[in-house]
């Protein structure tokens, strides 16, 4: 049994209220890997009887959502993915099971506000390209990564700085970054002080000086408060065709950055993730947006 299926053992049978049992499920889904969820639905299915199991309707819930993401595209070539460590802002997880040696990427994920990447962790890394990569998720509490990833950095330049550290820790290049919604604008931001070779921003709805200034990334100099020189190289920004302030924050984003990429997901809101997902496209755009290419077979 996994670590994640004994904790959500004992929150079954320690919850005393649906909101209890809500908020550990959530909690858990936010760092759990497909392999773990897996483990869990199976669990589920051995105690569906809504006779002898008091959580039967949240459970039922959670299966259907299980079996709706598992039947994605991603998940026919879902990565084996293991968690080297959790902190109380981010969690680094290693794709095994291929040969050679180990990883040399790091993918770095800045969740929205709900800690996020608008879906649960384990359905976002079942869809990320087959690709030998750690990935380094990120949540930025309520102040939005504007002080720092709380426990660990005490400002947003220095949460820039402890990414570059993990990566060299590694001996790994920082190759991808990643944002969703309130995430998005310090993904665009990091990515760039971090040379990343390709940025992928989900509901980017603020850019502006003065929200850029939220953000400042110190050098020799002193702080910068501007995207200074970043045309949007390797950047692809992806919005809703229904949310009228990511549109607009679109248009303004692509005027900055001319060499950016604009993808509209048409009929979706604020949230473009799930409108992937049930459109079947939300693997391809990350097999050909995120940099990562695409590997077939061990």
């Amino acid at each position: 049994m996994s670590a994640v299926s004994a904790v959500f053992n004992r929150l079954r049978s320690r919850a005393t209220t649906i909101n209890q049992l809500n908020q550990g499920i959530i909690a858990l889904e936010n760092i759990m890997t497909p392999d773990e969820a897996r483990e869990i639905d199976a669990g589920i299915a051995e105690r569906e009887s809504s006779e002898t199991n008091i959580w039967s309707s949240r459970e039922t819930g959670w299966r259907k959502a299980f079996a709706k993401w598992s039947t994605d595209e991603g998940f026919s070539y879902a990565h084996r993915f293991v968690r080297e460590w959790n902190r109380p802002s981010a969690t680094l997880y290693r794709t095994t099971g291929f040969k050679g040696g180990a990883p040399t990427r790091l993918v770095v994920l800045f969740t929205g506000r709900v800690e996020r990447m608008m879906v649960p962790a384990w359905i976002f890394l079942a869809h990320l390209p087959r690709r030998p990569a750690y990935v380094l998720v990120l949540r930025g509490g309520l102040t939005l990564y504007r002080q720092g990833l709380p426990g660990l950095t005490k400002d947003f330049s220095e949460t820039v700085q402890w990414i570059r550290d993990r990566a060299e820790d590694l001996g790994l290049t920082v190759h991808t970054v990643m944002g969703s919604s309130a995430g998005a604008l310090p993904s665009l931001r990091a990515g760039y002080a971090l040379g990343a070779r390709r940025r992928l921003v989900f509901g980017l709805s603020r850019f502006s000086d003065a929200e850029l200034a939220h953000y400042p990334l110190a050098d020799g100099d002193g702080y910068l408060s501007n995207l200074v020189g970043d045309e949007g190289w390797g950047v692809t920004l992806v919005a809703g065709s229904e949310e009228a302030r990511d549109m607009e924050t679109q248009v303004e984003a692509l005027r900055r950055m001319p060499r950016a990429k604009a993808v509209i997901v048409d009929g979706a809101g604020h949230n473009v993730v799930v409108p992937l997902l049930e459109q079947r496209k939300l693997y391809r755009l990350l097999r050909k947006s995120s940099g990562l290419g695409f590997h077939l077979g061990p």
